[in-house]
């Protein structure tokens, strides 16, 4: 009987995820626009095949995230864009499986250029001997595995995510933790772009800086290798039919401060 239960629960615990992620996906993609209604619970429990407790569990999923409002007589209506959790990972996950993602890839780039090279800089005068060792290493997981495997993706997260850790600062660390999915996806698309070789230069000119205690350094590198990540994304989405590329061009608008290099943040 227990066993039952929880084959009972997990079942629609699945389709809960399923039918939440279907009608996030409609809202971060545009499909729904802020202020329209969803259907009523007993036409999606009919389109869908579900129970009326995975269509209410499914959207209860989507109101924790800002992407909706549930009141008895307004049914259930999309919330504006200003209101959704940005930072959540199935929000960022369901805006990095839209049709057009270039929006959302330029304001996790922006976000990136306002918070780590500045964190660069922190983490030049507050690195310890344990995480320098942990710097070291993840670059040389960027070295030695093949250029876009997961062993490398991961050692290029592990790399931002020591630089952050290494600010000392909380809640830097938290953006860190935040932004992952995301960031994972984006590196996956920098990497097809750019040889291995140059990106792993510009990663060691950060560490260098770093470890050396050399701050305003640490903060020009970070932005430069931020700045050529964009540049490689932006060509990646392009090449799989999001519109013409404007090489160069930043998130604010601004050219990169330094003819293309290529490389993956």
């Amino acid at each position: 009987m227990g066993n039952e239960r929880l084959t009972i629960d997990g079942e629609r615990s699945n389709r809960t995820v399923t039918l939440a992620a279907e009608f996030g996906r409609m809202i971060t993609a545009g499909h729904l626009l802020s202020g329209e209604t969803l259907p009523i619970e007993k036409d999606i429990q009919t389109s869908r095949g579900v129970s009326r407790t995975v269509v209410r569990e499914a959207m209860r999923h989507l109101a924790a995230k800002g992407l909706v409002s549930v009141g008895p007589k307004v049914g259930t209506r999309v919330r504006p864009r200003t209101e959704w959790n940005m930072l959540d990972a199935d929000v960022m996950a369901w805006h990095l499986t839209a049709p057009v993602r270039r929006p959302f890839i330029e304001a996790l780039y922006e976000m990136r250029l306002i918070n780590e090279p500045a964190a660069a800089r922190l983490a030049s005068r507050r690195i310890d001997t344990q995480k320098a060792g942990r710097l070291t290493a993840a670059l040389s997981g960027m070295r030695d595995n093949p250029r876009g495997s997961p062993e490398l993706i991961a050692a290029d997260l592990d790399f931002h995510r020591i630089v952050l850790e290494a600010t000392g600062n909380p809640l830097l660390i938290s953006l860190g933790a935040l932004i992952e999915r995301s960031l994972s996806v984006s590196f996956s698309l920098s990497w097809r772009q750019n040889p291995q070789d140059e990106t792993v230069r510009q990663h060691e000119r950060v560490m260098q800086a770093i470890l050396a205690g050399d701050g305003e350094a640490a903060e020009l590198f970070m932005r430069r290798l931020i700045e050529s990540a964009f540049d490689d994304v932006i060509h990646a989405l392009y090449a799989n039919g999001e519109g013409e590329a404007r090489s160069g061009e930043l998130p604010d608008g601004r050219r990169a401060v330094e003819p293309r290099q290529t490389g993956v943040a």
